[in-house]
């Protein structure tokens, strides 16, 4: 700003010139204003020094957390994450990705460090994605190293576009150890190779398949695969498993006829959980031979009829280890005191638990099993 007694003898017009009083005054203010500048100079110098100064204090000290030695920065980046095999997305703030965000020296233990790596959930929808998506996954794959995996693959559209990604997971199947697969039923063949850490399967197709489709097997060579649950549109007249070796089954929604085929082939299953969807009238089912080691049986409706229908699979049914049912009542017909009797038919389980619509029924199930710890719970 123009200091006033300056400005007021600037001349008005060009015709109205300054005398040299005036010249001399603003000669003099002008060596004043350079004076002042220098000092500022002098002073923003100063000030630079002393900020320049105070970076350097800052620069010399290293926040304690950067001063870890790398192995334990791993190991609490390893806490950070969900425990193996529980599974995080390939991106988002749940995800290892997200450690490599902060700084270079934590991008560097993070990517040297397997185990962030090597459980990963995959989701696909849209085909315009797959190739940023395969590219995450084999470099999530390569980080990982020879740790064993944990996977999530779901897709629920339908044909083969999906096989170059399933192709790249299928390269590594030796060292899955847990894997939860929805895919089409069109790339399911892909699914082959020896899997000797394999112990965990949740698998079915995304998309619904006719009695006619032919009957795909998979996992023959996971020789240590124990516990399988089978999702919704699971059928098993289209695709098997090696059934014989499993202790633990598990369904999200099968017909009783189609557990049925399943339980007739598994004769060292020790834990039982199953999903029943009777939208179809059931229809008698043979009896299945006893299932000698089965400690744990829990049957549950998907949906249906608030008062549920009935099951033919329980009454089929022999397991002469049984410890421990939980059921459904309708499921159990008109008798349901002999219905669970018939299930052992030495002795009968040492934990009951019913779901009735009836509070009173807890009374008739003690007196009907006085040594069984008894729970009655309300409704559906």
């Amino acid at each position: 700003m123009v200091d006033a007694s300056i400005s007021s003898l600037m001349p008005s017009t060009f015709a109205d010139q300054p005398d040299a009083n005036v010249r001399a005054a603003v000669r003099a203010r002008i060596s004043e204003l350079d004076i002042e500048i220098e000092a500022l100079k002098l002073s923003l110098r100063s000030l630079r020094l002393e900020r320049k100064e105070c970076q350097q204090v800052l620069d010399t000290y290293r926040y304690p957390v950067l001063m870890l030695p790398p192995e334990m920065t791993s190991e609490i980046f390893t806490c950070f994450l969900s425990q193996f095999p529980q599974r995080p997305r390939l991106v988002g703030p749940l995800s290892p990705s997200f450690l490599c965000q902060i700084c270079h020296a934590w991008r560097e233990v993070a990517l040297s460090t397997p185990t962030l790596w090597n459980a990963m959930a995959l989701t696909l929808n849209d085909p315009d994605l797959f190739p940023n998506q395969l590219c995450l996954l084999e470099a999530w794959l390569d980080r990982s190293g020879m740790c064993p995996l944990s996977i999530e693959f779901e897709c629920d559209l339908v044909g083969t576009s999906t096989a170059p990604l399933v192709e790249t997971i299928v390269r590594h199947a030796s060292r899955w150890e847990d894997v939860n697969l929805r895919l089409p039923y069109e790339v399911l063949h892909l699914i082959r190779g020896v899997m000797p850490r394999l112990r965990d399967v949740t698998i079915a197709p995304s998309n619904v398949l006719e009695q006619t489709t032919p009957v795909l097997e998979i996992f023959t060579q996971a020789r240590s695969l124990r516990a399988v649950t089978l999702l919704t549109f699971f059928n098993p007249f289209c695709i098997t498993l090696p059934w014989s070796q499993l202790t633990a089954l598990s369904t999200e929604s099968i017909f009783d006829s189609e557990a049925a085929v399943i339980l007739r082939h598994t004769a060292a299953l020790e834990e039982c959980d199953l999903t029943l969807n009777l939208i179809l009238l059931s229809e008698p089912i043979p009896a299945i031979p006893p299932l000698l080691h089965l400690r744990s049986l829990k049957i549950w409706p998907f949906e249906g009829d608030p008062e549920g229908p009935h099951t033919h699979l329980i009454p089929a049914l022999t397991l002469p280890a049984l410890e421990t049912i939980s059921l459904f009542e309708p499921y159990l017909g008109t008798d349901p005191i002999a219905t669970i009797s018939a299930l052992r038919p030495q002795g009968y389980p040492q934990q009951i638990e019913i779901y009735s619509y009836s509070a009173e029924d807890r009374d008739v199930y003690t007196a009907a099993f006085p040594q069984a710890n008894v729970i009655v719970r309300d409704g559906y």
